[in-house]
């Protein structure tokens, strides 16, 4: 009995130690099940999460970096990631941010379907990007790369060409000692897959420049010509669509050129030109799109008649017959200020303001609408319109800067009048706001720039008059008080910011105005007049 109850004993002692060892190889194979599965889990949301992108990296990746690329390590976000570039024993800093390194999923890499099982055992499937998406400012980092190679040796010069008129110039390249981009490049888009920034050795190298391809430039330049065009959005706003001007050349005849003269640095190729018959400027001309001048005065002092009278009249011009918003008048057409404005009557909206007479001031209907036509002829001398008729004031007046630039009209006898010398239209548009009068010419842009410079000749005193005060005018007002002056005024025409003409745009003699002083108190020795 006690050998059999010690054996059984042995039985049970021996049986627990094997449970715990299948134990242990449970609990193991399951820890290694979970391991896997997470494990693939991450992987599958990594590199769904951070894939890099092939556009313009993908030429320079061999299919050893195309296999890192698969590796989860390269983040979203790589604008502080740098490397140190060492050249020649020297250090540079490499910024990825500087050069517009970005990386993000895409569509358009190249992507594989992924099935897994969730935490709750669904099955489930992913796209995940085996070749996503790894930007570069390529333009930033040649010139980056250029300007280091320049502190270590000569940079390599590729062929080049440039158009001037109907002149293709090619140039030849040159040989260089510095660094090549693209294995730079490369080493760069492969450490960054395989998230190692550590430094970067640089080689000087020999950089061999390619031959001009004379046949790949004719393909560049070689155009058919075509005509401008325009087209308008339901707001009527203009897209316009640029012309072409076709151009060809004797390919044979220049690749004989380039190989029989192969000493040269640079050859000069003749263009056929054929010009559209629409150009872009014929398109845009009719909506007055460039601004040939502006100017404007302030009426912020004016009685309400007065400023009604300058409002008016600038209505009057933006809506003078079918026109709405300005007043466009065609190449070689003449604007008139009294034809367009129309005749200063009560009828007409207009209100009795002061206006200057030869025995001083007085008021009449109009009064103060010589301040838009000013405003105008000063727009038009900046525009470098052809004047062909103004009438300086009786007096000099103060609501423009350069004296002598004024132009007074009067109904029936006074007119101011310019021609459209341009070769297209123009429009004249005048804005009042908060009491400024602004007056804009616009028509297609010219290069042409004007400024004006005025030259005091000569000057005379003005009188001094006491009256006695009344209803309108208290004790203590004046008015009047200015010097006669006579204004040269000299215009200076520059085209394309060259001076092309200088010319005396005016001589005027203005009358000085007498200051009248209302005062019940006379100064020793004065009179009342």
């Amino acid at each position: 009995m006690n050998s059999g109850h010690r054996y059984a004993r042995t039985d049970w002692k021996t049986k627990t130690e094997d449970m715990k060892k299948r134990g242990i190889q449970l609990y193991a194979g399951i820890a290694i099940v979970l391991l896997v599965f997470f494990g693939s889990l991450y992987y599958i949301l990594a590199v769904t999460m951070y894939p890099i992108k092939v556009r313009n990296s993908l030429p320079y990746m061999t299919p050893e970096i195309v296999a890192l690329s698969l590796q989860p390590a390269v983040s979203e976000n790589l604008a502080n990631r740098r490397f140190i570039l060492k050249v020649d024993g020297k250090d540079a800093e490499f910024r990825l941010g500087d050069y517009e390194f970005t990386s993000s999923p895409s569509e358009d890499g190249h992507s594989e379907e992924v099935s897994f099982r969730d935490g709750k055992g669904r099955e489930k499937t992913k796209v995940i990007t085996t070749r996503g998406n790894l930007c570069f400012n390529e333009t930033a980092v040649r010139d980056f790369i250029y300007r280091l190679a320049k502190e270590y040796g000569t940079p390599m010069i590729a062929p080049k060409y440039k158009i001037s008129g109907n002149k293709l110039t090619v140039y030849k390249g040159s040989d260089g000692v510095g660094i090549d981009f693209d294995s730079l490049i490369s080493e760069i888009i492969a450490r960054i897959a395989a998230d190692d920034y550590s430094p970067i050795t640089a080689n000087i190298v020999t950089l061999t420049a390619p031959e001009v391809d004379i046949d790949k430039i004719y393909n560049e330049v070689r155009c058919d010509p075509s005509d401008a065009s325009v087209t308008e959005d339901p707001s009527g706003n203009p897209k316009f669509t640029a012309d072409v001007i076709g151009k060809d050349f004797d390919l044979q005849a220049a690749r004989n050129l380039i190989s029989t003269q192969s000493d040269k640095t640079k050859w000069v190729i003749t263009l056929a030109l054929t010009y559209p018959e629409i150009s872009l400027k014929m398109v845009r001309a009719p909506y007055c799109l460039d601004e040939l001048s502006t100017c404007t005065t302030s009426y912020k002092g004016s009685s309400k008649e007065r400023a009604n009278n300058v409002e008016r009249a600038a209505h009057n011009i933006n809506t003078y017959g079918d026109f709405t918003d300005g007043y466009i008048l065609q190449p070689g057409e003449e604007f008139s200020f009294n034809n367009i404005v129309g005749r200063r009557t009560a009828k007409n909206g207009f209100m009795k303001a002061p206006v200057y007479l030869s025995s001083g001031s007085s008021e009449d209907y109009g009064g103060g609408i010589c301040q838009v036509s000013t405003t105008i002829y000063c727009a038009a001398l900046y525009a470098n319109l052809k004047i062909t008729e103004r009438h300086n004031h009786i007096y000099v007046i103060h609501y423009w800067p350069t004296e002598g630039c004024d132009a007074t009209v009067d109904w029936g006898n006074l007119d101011f009048r310019f021609r459209n010398n341009k070769e297209y239209p123009i429009k004249i548009r005048l804005t009042h706001e908060k009491g400024k009068l602004t007056a804009t010419i616009t028509g297609t842009a010219d290069g042409v720039k004007t400024k004006l410079e005025a030259e005091v000749s000569e000057k005379t005193p003005y009188e001094t008059y006491y009256k006695r005060p009344n209803a309108d005018n208290p004790n203590g007002k004046t008015s009047g008080g200015d010097i006669g002056k006579v204004i040269k005024v000299w215009k200076y025409v520059y085209q394309d910011g060259k001076l092309v003409e200088k010319k005396k745009l005016s001589y005027d003699r203005y009358k000085p105005l007498a200051k009248t002083i209302y005062t019940n108190t006379l100064p020793e020795g004065a009179e009342y007049s």
